[in-house]
């Protein structure tokens, strides 16, 4: 059983590896094919919002996920992402494109809430600590190192054979995927049983103090800072005068302080309470977001979001261990799902009203008030929706060492 399960951690790490890895490569990849072939900042947006549509129904996809084998399902998406991968270089017609992108999305979709479930039945080490480390890492690792290899890629291959590239990487992780070796899973739910499966996901979020908070926190964060993706480019360049090459070494930053971030979170949060040492590394996180407003050094701005990126995915390794700590075995697909359809209109919210208010009032400010605007949630959301409440009964019921 144990070789087994090496096994399986090994096949599910490059699995993993590569669905992050081919994702972050081919949303670059498309991005900058849609540009070329158009010339139309407008449609690489609706290209942008097709990629966000399928994640409103999150819920829906985290019912199969439940209900068959996460395996199976891991595989099967994967499979099928990467004929449709291979498909797109058959037309430049961009209704076509449109059409096998918005697929190619809803089954990304599946493949992020499908990890995840089954990174809580692979890597249980630490209350699940290692285990979402190892995923974070990864993660960050891709967003870094994708588009800069898929930037040297285009400049000495097509774009046809950049889309087969990927889809060969996607039939790995099929592959791989396959041969991981999983308990049974529950009977499959019939369509009938459809919506109700979706709202025992939801019930079961309603019902947790913790899920509740922890999800309060992720909403805040994302309608406060998700805008940060398209204002840090207009901040480096507009606030602090910088060029490309400067904003890039910005993101570079924020990249690595990311990835140092997630191998130091299971170290950190051993040293004490789970929610004690998240919460600390979001007031940091949040406070550098203030902070950015004051600093008219790059290099001190630079410095401001490196550390605020390391204790924020510190802090992000022990809330996601949270968050599989309260979540049923049996019920982690409905509540992810659940989780990202939840989170998904936030976003969208945030970036364009971020752009508008960047326009109107500068990018230093807004990104500013939204540290500020989500600092002040989150001891808002901990004292009075959490800790007042439910939240003192409920951490007597996780043994200690495992949660707050």
């Amino acid at each position: 059983m144990q070789t087994i399960g090496k096994k399986n951690i090994a096949n599910f790490i490059i699995a993993y590896i590569l669905s992050a890895f081919g994702y972050e490569f081919i949303f670059f990849l498309m991005t900058i094919y849609v540009y070329n072939l158009t010339q139309s900042a407008l449609n690489v947006g609706v290209f942008a919002a097709l990629t966000f549509t399928p994640r409103l129904f999150a819920s829906v996809y985290g019912v199969v996920v439940d209900r068959y084998s996460r395996a199976a399902v891991f595989a099967a998406a994967a499979g099928a992402t990467a004929v449709l991968v291979a498909a797109m270089s058959l037309s430049s017609s961009l209704i076509w494109i449109y059409a096998l992108w918005l697929l190619i999305s809803l089954l990304l979709t599946v493949i992020t809430t499908v990890r995840t479930a089954l990174m809580t039945e692979i890597m249980t080490q630490d209350g699940f600590l290692l285990g979402n480390s190892a995923v974070l890492t990864s993660l960050n690792c891709a967003k870094m190192l994708a588009p800069l290899l898929a930037g040297l890629a285009t400049a000495a291959f097509s774009t046809a054979a950049l889309f087969v590239a990927t889809a060969a990487a996607y039939l790995v992780v099929a592959a791989l995927s396959r041969i991981i070796s999983l308990p049974r899973h529950a009977a499959a739910a019939t369509p009938r049983q459809l919506l109700p499966e979706v709202a025992a996901g939801l019930r079961y979020i309603l019902a947790s103090p913790k899920l509740r908070f922890l999800i309060a926190v992720a909403f805040m964060w994302t309608l406060s800072l998700r805008l940060q993706l398209p204002l840090f480019v207009v901040y480096v360049k507009s606030f602090l005068g910088g060029g490309d090459q400067e904003y890039g070494y910005f993101m570079t930053a924020v990249g690595i302080g990311s990835i140092l971030g997630s191998l130091a979170g299971p170290w950190l949060m051993k040293r004490g309470s789970h929610l004690a040492l998240a919460m600390a590394g979001l007031t940091i996180h949040y406070s550098s977001f203030i902070l950015l407003a004051f600093v008219q050094s790059f290099y001190l701005a630079a410095a401001a979001v490196f550390g605020g990126y390391v204790f924020f995915y510190a802090a992000l390794v022990g809330l996601h261990s949270l968050r599989d700590l309260a979540t049923a075995a049996d019920l982690r697909g409905r509540v992810y799902g659940s989780v990202t359809a939840i989170l998904t209109p936030a976003a969208i919210v945030s970036m364009l009203a971020g752009g508008y208010l960047a326009g109107r009032f500068g990018a230093d400010k807004v990104l500013a008030v939204a540290g500020l605007t989500a600092l002040a949630t989150l001891y808002f959301l901990y004292w009075f929706a959490y800790r007042r409440r439910a939240g003192a009964a409920e951490d007597r019921l996780v043994p200690r060492g495992q949660a707050s």
